[in-house]
């Protein structure tokens, strides 16, 4: 069989936000159990296409670990007896379907790991953990001034992303002594080839001695990060932008610790704040739990005020507005990379957008063509994050269908984001949310304006004229595989809408079809009916005709017996002979010619339905007296004209028969 050929490869990294279908094709029987054959695709392409056989302990696994998120999963129960009946396997794996169908439609439960594995064993068999404590330890032994600690877990909601603990290395003092005897000029150019091998430390060993009492007192955490499809900047200078993020000093912005990078990803460290990021505080969740029992179905949710939207939004839109003026873009906008501390707005992983990650809401914005722009990603993905504020509950769909249990002020600005309308037609920019109402009325004092205002007058970052340059280049080939993408959805959407449409006609013609055929049946049925009421009516009259018919044949038959017994009482026949025949009166003759009428219409009957005349004709002999009494001028007519019949005026006539 060729159905397990080779898979496509693609010649970017894997983009594990991309949407994956899985069809259930059949189901066969191997060595005594059932195994499903899984049809599986990622996006848009049918070259993304491979297959997979699980069997129902295979889906078991899947539900056991994802029963952690507590979102109830339609799992059907196990059956040990009657389970190769193929009525059961059909039933069985059209239930599969459904279950598969609810697990890829989450996102959360989508993108954890075991779902992950379950549908696409080859490119997630591996293990990620390991990977990325090699690649954190290569990037520390260079330096020598960090301890990597115990893993945190899947606490974030990138599989390629891992989080470690870790702790500034105590001063060596073999090292220090060392460190005496050498010149300054020694001493200079040991610390310049430590800040380069570092790609982006804080600079130099004294400064990390200076903050080594800071760092002991707070909590700091290790993440590791792997390159995504969209690295397109050089790793020569990508090391320099990194340490100019490291640099970098904005109110609201979590600036990293440390940066360092090799060939196969990116470590940070930065600190780790124990309330939590944003969607913490929005699900009330403990920031250190495993990712899928946090959010996938969380206990409680809970909205911010209106001023605490309004003051929390309009820090986010400084922020973007400060990095897009310097040529970098954030990108990666959603509750999770947002802390709150002390009713300031820090963003987090601003460094993403040059490592190629592929955004949290890349599978909302693919869908719409208008939004491919980095400024346009980030006002979409502000949208979003200003909807999850003020409801407490993230959307789950890319457009808002309908805002309510807001004020007007904040309804038109959501609606002027994500409104289906707004994404066909264009999203406003970030200096024009800056200026909208909501903000204006909602917002902090004057005050508080002010000192922010001054807070962001003193913030800087600095980039070099070709580390500017490679961003920009970088931002064009982002917007290119951006717009790809879109378009190939596109077209898949008008596939199947051409599809949705062929399937409606096909099954209009059948309807069509099928209504002509039963009008048909109904008109058949309708005249069977009528013929067979019509054949009971003609039956019920030939019934009432039968009757007076064998009646009058009775009739006829009495009245000849006794005119044999006249004529037999007779001494001759020569007496009939001298006796003449007297003309026949208007009513004898009308009586003879009503009775050869009747025996005409008895003759017809008899032919078109003798089965009813013989039955008739079997119960005539019960004739009632009163009917006797009523014939008897019939009889006496027929009687005379018999009486008065003359066998000589016959005449002979030669016939040519």
């Amino acid at each position: 069989m060729d159905i397990f050929g080779k898979r496509f490869e693609d010649e970017y990294r894997s983009d594990d936000t991309q949407e994956i279908n899985c069809i259930i094709e059949t189901a066969q029987e191997v060595n005594g159990h059932t195994e499903y054959l899984l049809r599986l695709s990622r996006g848009y392409l049918k070259q993304h296409t491979w297959r997979v056989l699980r069997r129902y302990n295979d889906f078991a696994d899947l539900q056991k670990h994802l029963s952690i998120s507590g979102i109830n999963l339609p799992l059907p129960g196990k059956k040990f007896f009657g389970n190769m009946r193929p009525d059961f396997i059909a039933e069985r794996r059209r239930e599969l379907q459904i279950y598969i169908n609810t697990v890829l439609m989450n996102p959360i439960l989508a993108s954890s790991l075991p779902a992950k594995r379950f549908v696409d064993p080859d490119s997630y068999s591996q293990s990620f953990h390991d990977q990325a404590v090699q690649n954190a330890l290569l990037c520390l032994r260079s330096e020598g001034l960090w301890s990597l600690g115990t893993t945190l877990g899947a606490i974030g909601w990138r599989l390629r992303k891992h989080y470690f603990k870790v702790t500034p290395k105590p001063p060596d003092s073999k090292s220090s002594s060392k460190a005496l005897v050498k010149s300054g000029s020694q001493t200079h150019a040991h610390v310049k080839q430590s800040s380069v091998t570092g790609s982006g430390s804080n600079g130099s060993k004294s400064d990390h001695a200076n903050d080594s009492s800071h760092t002991e007192a707070t909590e700091l955490v290790l993440e590791w990060l792997e390159y995504g499809p969209d690295k397109y900047i050089e790793d020569k200078e990508l090391g320099g932008i990194l340490k100019c993020l490291v640099n970098m000093q904005h109110p609201n912005i979590e600036s990293p610790k440390y940066a360092a990078h090799n060939e196969n990803g990116c470590l940070v460290i930065r600190k780790f704040h124990k309330h939590g990021s944003l969607k913490d505080i929005l699900c009330m969740a403990t920031p250190k739990n495993p990712f899928l029992s946090k959010y996938g179905n969380p206990k409680g949710r809970t909205a911010l005020s209106m001023k605490q939207v309004a003051i929390y939004g309009k820090q986010i839109l400084d922020v973007l507005i400060f990095l897009h003026s310097k040529g970098y873009p954030y990108g990666h906008l959603h509750s999770g990379n947002i802390v709150i501390v002390d009713d300031c707005v820090k963003l987090l992983d601003v460094e993403n957008y040059i490592l190629g990650v592929p955004s949290f809401y890349r599978p909302f914005f693919v869908q719409h063509g208008k939004i491919y722009k980095s400024e346009a990603i980030d006002v979409y993905c502000f949208g979003h994050i200003l909807f999850e504020m003020s409801m407490g509950y993230p959307m789950q769909e890319s457009v808002a269908r309908q805002i309510t249990d807001c004020p007007d002020v904040l309804k038109h600005l959501l609606e002027s984001i994500l409104s289906k309308e707004a994404c066909k037609s264009g999203l406003p920019s970030l200096e024009q949310l800056s200026n909208h109402e909501f903000f204006k009325e909602y917002s902090a004092s004057e005050t508080c304006r002010k000192s922010s205002e001054d807070d962001i007058a003193r913030s800087q970052f600095k980039l070099s004229i070709n580390a500017k340059e490679a961003i920009k280049l970088a931002i064009q080939k982002t917007e290119n595989r951006l717009r790809e993408e879109q378009k190939s959805v596109k077209n898949q959407k008008r596939i199947v809408r051409v599809q949705e449409l062929m399937s409606c006609e096909e099954e209009k013609r059948k309807s069509k079809h099928k209504a002509k055929q039963d009008h048909k049946q109904l008109k058949l049925k309708q005249q069977i009916s009528l013929q067979n009421s019509n054949g009971k009516v003609a039956l019920a009259s030939v019934g009432h005709g039968g009757g007076s018919i064998t009646e009058s044949s009775d009739t006829t038959s009495r009245s000849l017996n006794r005119m044999n017994s006249i004529i037999g009482n007779n001494d001759s026949q020569d007496m009939l002979h001298d006796i003449k025949s007297p003309p026949l009166t208007p009513s004898a003759y009308q009586t003879c010619n009503e009775s050869e009428t009747r025996q005409q219409q008895k003759t017809s009957l008899m032919q078109a339905s003798p089965v009813v005349s013989v039955d008739r004709q079997s119960s005539s002999p019960n004739i009632a007296s009163d009917e006797n009494e009523s014939a008897e001028p019939e009889r006496s007519a027929l009687l005379e004209s018999i009486c008065k019949f003359n066998r000589g005026s016959l005449r002979k006539i030669r016939s040519n028969d």
